[in-house]
């Protein structure tokens, strides 16, 4: 016999062809058991009382079950075997939601309108609110998080290392005049050293540890520095606080180290925490990146270059993100595109291996890379000629511009 299977936020409900009532679950007596119902079915499972609900059903002679809710229909196909069928537009189901009220009248239940309303909004707030917060927990929306924040702390430091620059070359022009590229390196001096006159051989070397040659070299140049005597006192402070950024960089690298083990194991192992989150940043989720095509992934971050290439035809671009990895980026400038597609599906791979809960292939993985590319640079050892443009394609436009001519 058939049988229909109404769910809905205050209950569920089965009836059968004639609109008779012949078994439901209330909701309306305890919020609590909507919510679980249709969070236990968000996580693709079902609660003990519908499964008590359905079998009795079945014992009854009901073995055709109507779904108007596709997932649910699903779901109890496969945990109870029993024979379904989905139809979204049958006139039981909407001849049944349109008149809920005189429906639950039928057995019983006495609620107005406004009441149905009101059990509604406050079982949708709290399954919305149940839903934002476990989209919150999922590890790779910390992975952007945390990977746009290093970002940001990335471009504060240069942006603060450039004023600091200027700042203290007031006192000591020709150290920070090019001679020490590195920001923090040029922040330590300064907060530990400070005065010009503090760079003696033996205190650089005590603190720093540097070669001879540059240590004499950082000597010479603060004993004959035509910098003017300023007070220091706020520059070091300045100083401290980029050094203090940094170091809470570090810590930010650490953990992102961590998460991505945990959430993406393969693309970790492959790439690295640092490239494999801004894949995952810059695709939106590791779902996302998971459903990436190869191509797509390959030139994640070059968009514009994408772009530009295809509004004016300039060079097209080999790789976006991924030429930050040391495989690529120390290769043959000429074997770069070729490698780049290696990668690129190989991360595709992996990605789609930690989304769905696969083993851990980043070892295989790995060596097929290696494999291809000592094959590539042994196959292309040198440039590729450059080719010409064909005279045929100008001959043709010749002929194109002499027809319109006669025309």
């Amino acid at each position: 016999m058939r049988c229909y299977i109404i769910d809905s936020l205050i209950g569920i409900f089965a009836i059968d062809d004639g609109g008779n009532f012949l078994n439901y679950i209330d909701f309306l007596d305890d919020i609590q058991k909507s919510i679980n119902f249709y969070n236990s079915l968000n996580s693709d499972t079902l609660s003990e009382e519908y499964l008590d609900f359905m079998n009795e059903l079945n014992t009854s002679g009901f073995d055709d079950f109507v779904f108007d809710n596709r997932k649910l229909k699903d779901i109890t196909m496969q945990n109870l075997g029993y024979n379904t069928s989905f139809e979204k537009l049958s006139l039981e189901f909407k001849n049944f939601r349109f008149n809920l009220s005189d429906q639950l009248k039928k057995i019983g239940i006495t609620k107005t309108r406004d009441e149905i309303l009101s059990f509604f909004k406050k079982v949708e707030e709290q399954l919305i609110k149940e839903q934002i917060s476990q989209f919150g927990s999922k590890g790779d929306v910390e992975v952007v998080q945390i990977i746009e924040t290093l970002d940001i702390l990335k471009k504060s430091i240069s942006l603060f290392s450039s004023r600091m620059r200027e700042w203290y070359g007031l006192h000591f022009p020709e150290l920070v005049d090019k001679i020490i590229e590195d920001n923090v390196l040029i922040a330590k001096l300064i907060s530990v050293l400070g005065n010009r006159d503090n760079f003696t051989y033996n205190k650089i070397d005590q603190e720093f540890g540097f070669k001879e040659a540059r240590i004499k070299m950082l000597q010479n140049l603060a004993s004959q520095s035509m910098g003017a005597d300023i007070d220091l006192s706020l520059i070091k402070k300045y100083a401290n606080k980029i050094l203090s950024l940094d170091d809470f960089t570090h810590e930010l690298e650490v953990h992102l180290d961590l998460v991505m083990e945990q959430i993406a194991p393969n693309l970790f192992a492959l790439v690295g925490g640092l490239i494999g989150a801004k894949l995952i940043a810059k695709a939106g989720s590791l779902k996302r990146l998971a459903f990436m095509p190869a191509s797509r992934i390959q030139l994640l971050g070059a968009e514009k270059a994408l772009y530009r290439f295809l509004k004016t035809g300039e060079k097209r671009p080999k790789h976006g993100l991924i030429f930050q990895w040391n495989l690529i980026r120390g290769s043959k400038p000429w074997n770069r595109g070729k490698i780049s597609r290696v990668i690129s599906g190989k991360i595709g791979i992996s990605a789609k291996v930690d989304y769905f809960g696969g083993e851990f292939v980043a070892d295989v993985l790995s060596k097929v890379i290696n494999d291809k590319i000592q094959e590539i640079e042994k196959k292309y050892p040198k440039p590729p000629l450059k080719r010409s443009e064909p005279k045929t394609k100008i001959r043709s436009n010749k002929k194109q511009t002499s027809k319109k001519k006669r025309w």
